[in-house]
């Protein structure tokens, strides 16, 4: 069998300019987007100035359309914008910086009443990434006085952008010089002030704040930060920012007037323990509030503090942080009383994955054993993740999960998890073969054998299950 050739440029020159012609014309028929490629590659021996004549054919068109672009359209539609960004990137860029940039601006500039007019499409958002991505390059190679009248000409078409305007604004403060910045900065002031929406207004005053990193300006960006509305403001963000400037006295007042997000929070563990509404970010908040504690030398309040948010949340990160400050040998005693404390946690899913994630397997184990009954196999996310950690060291353990899983999937006919129920079941099948027969019957449970009989019996109709079983 001959190999196969690979498609390289040195292999299609092999095949000689007229083959590749005929090829070319040949696609170009087929294919518009490509054709338009390769007029523009034709136009290109002309110079830039002929290639960007068809492209502002392109973008007068674009300008002016208004219907809506279907499903059915829509890959065409992609395939015209890239070959259009190719070649203001490709064929115009590397010859004229000025003329490339003026028309990637025309290019940006229809992204808001394109978003408006297609269907939802991520090639759609990765073209205009793309384009906001090749400005700051070309931005590079222009003159100083093109460069200087930027940021006016950006700021023009922020409304026609839509929401790309501040990742394109972003992207050219990167390397804006400080005269530039000074621009950019009054520019985006007047900009928030004309925008009556915190949420619309919020990208532009963070670039703001950019700007202020740029200049080292802690005071400029907490002055912006306290612009925001009271809800929106990162009490955290500034007080870090404050104690790495050695403000801690500041940082603290920063801590202590922050407010609990009024969003209800719920992970997978919160939802096993039936807990709707918390403070996610109590963890980091304490956490830093002990280190600026300890900063101000009151290391007793700091310890205080990170053991009552472990009490409150199990977050092993913070109990790491109080056992890094205690004396040698302390620790041993401290984690024992860790470790009581969520044997007797009210929510024991959450107290079963910081077992299990410490790593404490025997507690796990004995916190699954303690409450056989009451694990629902409908936290999957939870109780796999933890019998899958526990199987080795802790077969019986493992099992009662494994159990609660496949009864779940059962008697709920979620046949959309079958697979995963026969896989469970197979785990369960080599638990059984290392495990004391009467293990089992000490916590009241039937042996794996009589467990299995009783499924057949249940759930016998269910033959989609056991025919994953079987596979």
């Amino acid at each position: 069998m001959a190999a196969k050739s690979k498609l390289t440029p040195a292999s299609l020159a092999e095949l000689g300019p007229a083959k590749l012609a005929e090829l070319i014309v040949e696609e170009a028929q087929a294919n518009p987007a490509f054709r338009k490629r390769v007029t523009a590659a034709l136009a290109g021996a002309q110079g830039p100035e002929a290639v960007a004549k068809l492209v502002e054919r392109r973008l007068a068109a674009l300008e002016k359309a208004r219907s809506f672009i279907d499903w059915p359209k829509i890959k065409e539609f992609e395939k015209d914008l890239a070959a259009t960004l190719a070649n203001i990137i490709g064929e115009i860029g590397p010859g004229s910086a000025p003329l490339a940039v003026d028309l990637l601006l025309r290019f940006i500039a229809t992204a808001a009443d394109v978003f408006a007019r297609a269907l939802s499409s991520n090639r759609l958002e990765d073209l205009y990434n793309e384009a906001v991505s090749a400005l700051g390059p070309l931005a590079t190679r222009l003159e100083p006085a093109d460069l200087a009248g930027l940021p006016d000409r950006v700021m023009a078409l922020t409304d026609r952008a839509g929401d790309i305007a501040p990742a394109l604004i972003a992207s050219l403060l990167e390397q804006a010089s400080a005269a530039d910045l000074d621009r950019w900065d009054r520019l985006l002031a007047d900009k928030v002030a004309t925008l009556q929406s915190a949420y619309r207004a919020g990208p532009y005053r963070e670039l703001r704040q950019a700007i202020a990193v740029r200049r080292d300006d802690l005071d400029a960006w907490i002055a912006l930060e306290n612009e925001k509305p009271r809800e929106s403001r990162d009490g955290l963000a500034v007080a870090e920012k404050l104690l790495a400037a050695g403000r801690a006295e500041e940082a603290l007042s920063w801590l202590d007037i922050e407010e609990p997000s009024r969003l209800a929070y719920a992970d997978a563990l919160d939802l096993a323990d039936g807990v709707v509404r918390r403070d996610f970010r109590l963890p980091a908040r304490s956490g830093l509030k002990a280190r600026i504690l300890e900063v101000l030398g009151r290391r007793q309040e700091a310890q205080e503090l990170r053991w009552a948010t472990f009490e409150a949340t199990l977050d092993p990160g913070i109990l790491r942080a109080y056992l890094a400050r205690l004396d040698d040998f302390a620790e041993f005693e401290v984690l024992d009383r860790a470790f009581a404390h969520a044997l007797t946690a009210k929510t024991r899913y959450r107290a079963l994955h910081f077992l299990t994630e410490w790593p404490r397997l025997d507690h796990a184990a004995r916190l699954v054993l303690d409450f056989g009954l009451v694990w629902d196999g409908s936290h999957y996310q939870v109780l796999q993740w933890v019998a899958d950690r526990l199987q080795e060291e802790q077969p019986l353990a493992a099992s009662l999960l494994y159990r609660a899983l496949v009864e779940d999937i059962l008697m709920k006919g979620k046949s959309a998890a079958y697979g995963h129920g026969a896989a469970y079941l197979a785990r369960l099948d080599d638990l059984a073969t290392r495990l004391d027969p009467a293990a089992l019957s000490k916590l009241g449970r039937l042996s794996h054998a009589d467990w299995r009989a009783y499924l057949r019996q249940q759930h016998g109709r269910k033959a989609s299950f056991w025919a994953a079983v079987a596979r």
